[in-house]
């Protein structure tokens, strides 16, 4: 792992750390950023009783180099500049849009989980990608894969042959057309080996490239 991004990773545990922070969780708060480029794409979230769980969504993108300059100078180990600069990063979130987002995503949570409770769970462990990742099928043709850390990845709907890499993607249809060139029927189509394939391309791959360098 790059130090930057271990830099992040860290940032983002202190941001998580309700003790540390003094904050109540069930409000609103900068959950962490991400640096590309030029960009600091910025995370929020809130612990959401209802759902029972945290619940996260798009704070924003900030531009500016100074910013990233900041980052890359903090201090971890120093707790007031480690607030001061998630004051910095919270003076340009749009709060009221946050709250509606998250409140959006409450919802949205809460009514899936009604939808599941109607349904028959089998939880199956994923062939390739090792030991704590699992799908969670239900009867209904629905599901989704958990890491072993309980995110939720590859949202899919076997009826409507459409899967969501995680919960800040769109739906997508699966790539049949890709099968269709190759002469293989669609329903020889293997969703759950193309699904573990991306989790495997995406981030397993990258982070075994990490714990190389």
């Amino acid at each position: 792992m790059s130090s930057i991004n271990k830099k992040l990773k860290e940032f983002k545990n202190l941001c998580g750390d309700w003790d540390y922070r003094n904050i109540d969780m069930t409000e609103p708060h900068l959950q962490g950023i991400e640096i590309i480029d030029n960009d600091i794409l910025v995370n929020c979230e809130l612990f959401s009783p209802e759902v029972d769980d945290y619940v996260s969504c798009n704070g924003g993108i900030i531009n500016d180099k100074n910013i990233i300059k900041r980052f890359e100078n903090l201090d971890l180990t120093n707790k007031e500049d480690v607030l001061d600069f998630i004051t910095v990063i919270n003076n340009y979130i749009n709060w009221e849009e946050v709250n509606k987002n998250l409140s959006d995503e409450i919802d949205k949570e809460t009514i899936e989980s009604d939808e599941y409770e109607d349904f028959e769970e089998t939880i199956v462990p994923a062939e390739k990608l090792g030991e704590g990742w699992n799908w969670h099928k239900y009867d209904d043709g629905s599901g989704h894969l958990e890491s072993p850390e309980g995110k939720e990845y590859m949202s899919y709907d076997l009826w409507t042959n459409e899967y969501m890499f995680d919960n800040n993607s769109d739906w997508e249809f699966f790539p049949l057309s890709y099968y269709y060139a190759d002469g293989i029927d669609p329903s020889e189509f293997k969703a759950f080996e193309f699904m573990e394939n991306e989790i495997f391309k995406k981030i397993l791959s990258k982070e075994k490239e990490s714990l190389e360098l």
